[in-house]
């Protein structure tokens, strides 16, 4: 895995949640499997079938994003702050 640093996704998190291309709710419910070579849409890079991939399920079934774990974790952090 491939993962910016924390700081690194931190910045792009922060740039994503105030520009509307990730959400800013929290999900109803959360998948997690192996990854299936998606980009993730905090860090941009792919989550190996290696790795364990987190996606997050919305009650508006047209916002679908996934993420790294670590990404994920920086992701509910920044939310939670509601940037």
């Amino acid at each position: 895995m491939a993962v910016l640093g924390t700081r690194d996704v931190a910045a792009v998190v922060r740039e994503k949640l105030a520009a509307g291309t990730l959400p800013c709710n929290a999900p109803t419910k959360m998948w997690v499997g192996n990854g299936s070579g998606r980009s993730c849409d905090a860090c941009g890079q792919p989550i190996t079938p290696t790795d364990i991939e987190y996606e997050p399920d919305f009650a508006d079934p047209s916002v679908q994003v996934r993420f790294h774990q670590k990404c994920l974790d920086v992701w509910h952090q920044w939310r939670a702050r509601g940037v």
